[in-house]
């Protein structure tokens, strides 16, 4: 699937409390696949070219994640596509679950590649022989993000929670989804949050190997 522009795939098993409610998905299992939104374009926040930018990558991983599983279904496996945009499970905590990174203060996954400047999307199946890796090298993000707050600071409509919301389930709400909503829609997809991450600004393996050492 890479050559069809994808990053990064993983795959996992679809923990239940992470499909919204009044959704469900046909197989257990998943493949997660995400895309870079360029940096060229996101650099540009608030803008038209930034939300073509996030557009962009929603349509594209659409495209994708149904031609993937066209494809599988032809060896005769079963699947499900999901959608960047409209899905039915959480993919920041599908895709954490899958070792694809941590999620930020935002609410977004951060990886080591592109911070939080990236889409998830997910091709769901019952094959049962997929290469599962539960473990996760990003768990420190959290740490890190819980001493930064520039999202927090920069946020036009002052919606990301200094301390995420809990839920008895253990996920969690990291956004003020309303709030949040009012400078998405004024203000050409906003993105503030992922302009101003330091993990966007940043070298990742840098900023590790600082935090590991100075805590």
């Amino acid at each position: 699937m890479k050559t069809l522009g994808v990053n990064d795939i993983a795959y996992t098993e679809v923990d239940s409390n992470f499909i919204f409610e009044g959704q469900q998905i046909l197989y257990k299992n998943a493949i997660v696949i995400t895309m870079e939104m360029k940096k060229s374009k996101i650099d540009l926040a608030p803008s038209d070219i930034t939300n073509r930018e996030i557009f962009r990558t929603y349509y594209e991983l659409g495209v994708d994640v149904n031609k993937g599983a066209k494809l599988l279904r032809k060896f005769g496996f079963n699947v499900q596509a999901g959608p960047a945009i409209g899905g039915a499970v959480n993919y920041v905590l599908l895709a954490r679950a899958a070792g694809l990174g941590e999620i930020g203060k935002h609410g977004l996954l951060i990886n080591d590649k592109f911070g939080p400047s990236l889409r998830i999307a997910a091709i769901y199946t019952d094959i049962e022989n997929l290469p599962i890796n539960n473990k996760n090298t990003y768990s420190w993000i959290s740490d890190f993000c819980q001493k930064c707050q520039l999202c927090v600071k920069a946020c036009p409509g002052k919606a990301i929670y200094k301390t995420p919301l809990v839920f008895e389930n253990n996920t969690q709400q990291h956004i003020d989804y309303n709030k949040c909503a009012v400078p998405f829609s004024n203000q050409h997809g906003c993105t503030i949050c992922v302009k101003s991450c330091t993990f966007y600004k940043q070298d990742y393996y840098k900023l590790k190997e600082k935090f590991t050492i100075n805590g």
